[in-house]
């Protein structure tokens, strides 16, 4: 798999939605309301970023906040892979909504349905490590106790 077919397929619409859809799934289990729409385009860049991917805490019981102080490094350049994950991700919320994967309302995003896998299509490790990853984010989101705009000053980004 060259460079340019690694970033298509960890980029692809379809997959960056999955992934979305996944941690709204998990959002809404633990809040019992739809994910804020900004949320969206922290799932992303946090789920993709192997070493933001790799240094999440083992439980959503770990406080967000003593977390993103623990992992300085990893928050250095939060905001500007934010900024340049921005299209992917609006294009897999467009994408999402498109084919039902995600459900919309004002300023929130919900899981939709998913179809099957194909039998023929088998996840990757790094795969599986994306789901896992925007699923915790999800529930580590619904848990944080904070309103949107605390959250977003938490991870360095401004709404």
């Amino acid at each position: 798999m060259s460079a340019d077919s690694e970033t298509s397929t960890l980029f692809n619409p379809a997959f960056c939605a999955v992934l979305l859809n996944k941690a709204c799934t998990e959002y809404e289990s633990k809040a019992e309301s739809a994910m804020p729409v900004t949320f969206a385009f922290l799932i992303l860049p946090s789920a993709l970023h192997k070493p933001t991917r790799e240094a999440l805490p083992g439980t959503t019981g770990a406080a967000m906040w003593g977390w993103l102080r623990d992992n300085p490094v990893l928050l250095m350049d939060f905001a500007d892979r934010v900024r340049t994950f921005r299209p992917f991700t609006a294009a897999a919320i467009t994408y999402g909504l498109r084919s039902t994967a995600l459900n919309g309302s004002t300023g929130s995003i919900g899981a939709g349905s998913l179809n099957r896998r194909p039998r023929t299509l088998f996840p990757t490790e790094d795969w599986s490590a994306c789901v896992k990853a925007a699923e915790f984010l999800g529930r580590w989101f619904a848990g944080a106790n904070t309103d949107e705009a605390t959250t977003l000053a938490h991870w360095g980004v401004k709404p």
